[in-house]
């Protein structure tokens, strides 16, 4: 994902490389402790630690009600997971593990039939409980939800919204290596989503070592940052649930652009109801029609897209797509419509960029009636079986046909768009001259009808995005409205946090930790490749990352901190970096 270029000014010279690296490593040294500890606070656990106490356990160990919660007022939220303690205490792992996962869902748990987390502040009272229970049983429930997490974005949404990631590296001193690679993948799926400035700097705060030994299971967490560079799709979405009253509804559009054709495009990503039934399901992508019902829709059918035309007093029109959509991949569509007076029109299919079917039809939907019935992600009626599951990213209508040069431009511009098209250079490292030429002539920018995108929402009002010198289609206002079941959804990748921390180089002190020994007193020599990799990976995919890296003098900090490792260890880190 590329970021842009900001400019930051540095004037660090000296003839002296060795001079150079002190001076720079004086300013971000990780022993420098007292400037950090007074802006953030220590971590919150019931037993006043770092981290809690080691309990012991057998299946599941029920402490006495006096010895272990005080009910009092300050503590009655433990009511529930006190309770939750003594339906499970008598029970198998099996029976206890579908107990909890039953508190999460509607009705009885089931991996095929029912497994979206309804209740996501049940998973925090099973966490908040997780200390109690045997290293087995622990095992199974991380087993389950990781299975989950990485089924469906809204299991990995309703995780995140139960604000379950402190409370994982509570938890992480108190558990055994095989629980603990488990908790590891779980902090993986988690982050691979969304990581924000705080947990951030709570996982560099467990990996910070203390008198040059690493926290317990501390080097396991290493393994997150390797997902880091990995994450694909937009920082910000639409998310559909797929149920009834899931989706945008537009305002009546008074005439529809069809003289110079028009162009439908958008970012998404299907993400199928559990026991889907595909010969009763119909899941629309957006409905554009009078209330006659003629217009323009477009539905799946399986993992395939119908484009549909309804005409007055005349047969419907139908196009299948010839590309098969996999699931929680990210699909940029761009359905281009063309109008020719004196010969058949054609519709023009992109997929990613790329061309891939063609349909011709012999009319065009000339119609003075108001386009009143417009929606995207749902039909009128708001049926689930018509309701689309799955998150989109901006959804941009244009006035014209957009030619195959531009629909690659756009896709290279990423998911993550959701501007005008008005300025050149938030482009100009990804286009070619013809594309950036042809983007950013002022006809594109003028086409736009509506842009609608997550981050122009004001609760449940969807913003039209598109400039406001443009001509009006609507009846009235230009904006949205999403239905109680949508929400928008701004999540926090790496490389944002990393610019709200100050860059890259918040990373850099954890190479003065290479040969610091872990709690059994072994050195552990993957350390280094480990951050190693990541930082290629950053470089290699971001050029905000490599600007930072040269002005920070990022190799040389790094140079400078391998030069301190000890000679004995020296061998072993080199053999590891070879492998």
């Amino acid at each position: 994902m590329s970021e842009e270029i900001k400019e930051i000014s540095t004037d660090v010279q000296s003839d002296d490389n060795n001079e150079q690296s002190k001076d720079i490593i004086r300013k971000v040294s990780i022993s420098d402790e007292e400037e950090e500890e007074e802006n953030e606070q220590p971590l919150s656990t019931p037993n006043g630690r770092e981290t809690p106490s080691v309990a012991s356990y057998s299946d599941v160990i029920i402490q006495k009600q006096d010895e272990e919660y005080s009910m009092t007022e300050q503590n009655s939220t433990f009511d529930n997971t006190q309770q939750l303690l003594e339906i499970i205490s008598d029970k198998s792992n099996k029976e206890a593990t579908t107990t909890l996962l039953n508190t999460l869902v509607d009705g009885d748990f089931d991996l095929d039939k029912n497994d979206i987390i309804q209740k996501p502040e049940n998973l925090s009272k099973i966490f908040s409980i997780f200390n109690k229970m045997s290293s087995s049983l622990q095992a199974e429930i991380l087993s389950v939800l990781i299975g989950i997490m990485r089924k469906s974005e809204r299991n990995l949404l309703a995780c995140i919204d139960a604000n379950i990631y402190d409370k994982l590296f509570e938890i992480l001193n108190d558990i055994d290596n095989i629980v603990a690679d488990l908790l590891v993948d779980l902090l993986t799926v988690l982050t691979s989503l969304t990581i924000n400035v705080n947990q951030l700097k709570l996982l560099l705060r467990y990996l910070k070592t203390d008198n040059n030994i690493w926290k317990k299971h501390a080097i396991k967490l290493l393994h997150i940052f390797k997902s880091f560079p990995q994450r694909h799709g937009p920082d910000e979405f639409f998310n559909f649930p797929g149920r009834n009253d899931s989706g945008l509804v537009l305002p009546p559009i008074k005439t529809w652009p069809y003289q110079n054709g028009f162009t439908i495009s958008t970012w998404f990503r299907i993400d199928p109801v559990v026991n889907s039934v595909i010969e009763k399901e119909k899941p629309y992508l957006y409905w554009f029609c009078t209330s006659k019902g003629h217009g323009y829709t477009a539905h799946f059918v399986g993992n395939c897209l119908v484009i549909s035309y309804t005409k007055p007093k005349e047969k419907n029109f139908q196009h299948c797509i010839q590309f098969e959509f996999k699931s929680r991949e990210w699909y940029m569509i761009t359905i281009s419509h063309q109008y020719q007076r004196w010969a058949k029109s054609s519709i023009q299919c992109h997929i990613n960029g790329q061309h891939v079917s063609t349909a011709y039809f012999p009319w065009s939907i000339e119609s003075t009636d108001i386009f009143d019935k417009c929606y995207i992600g749902c039909t009128p009626d708001h049926n689930d079986l018509t309701s689309f599951s799955g998150q989109l990213s901006t959804f941009y209508l244009f006035s014209i046909y957009l030619e195959p040069l531009i629909v690659q431009g756009i896709y290279k511009l990423g998911p993550a768009y959701r501007n005008q098209f008005k300025f050149e250079n938030e482009s100009a490292h990804m286009l070619t001259d013809a594309q950036r030429k042809s983007m950013y002539d002022g006809k594109l920018m003028n086409s736009i009808i509506f842009n609608y995108n997550p981050i122009s929402c004001e609760e449940q009002l969807v913003l039209q995005a598109g400039p406001k010198t443009n001509i009006s289609y609507f009846v009235h206002n230009a904006h949205a409205q999403m239905l109680s079941n949508v929400r928008s959804v701004v999540a926090h990748s790496i490389y944002s946090t990393l610019h709200s921390m100050g860059g890259v180089q918040v990373f850099f002190p954890l190479f003065s930790q290479l040969d610091h020994q872990q709690n059994d007193g072994t050195i552990n020599y993957d350390v280094c490749s480990i951050l190693l990799f990541t930082l290629c990976e950053l470089i290699e995919r971001s050029y905000t990352i490599q600007h930072q890296m040269l002005t920070s003098k990022g190799f040389l900090m790094i140079g400078y901190y391998l030069e301190k490792v000890k000679k004995e260890n020296e061998r072993h880190i080199k053999c590891k970096l070879k492998i």
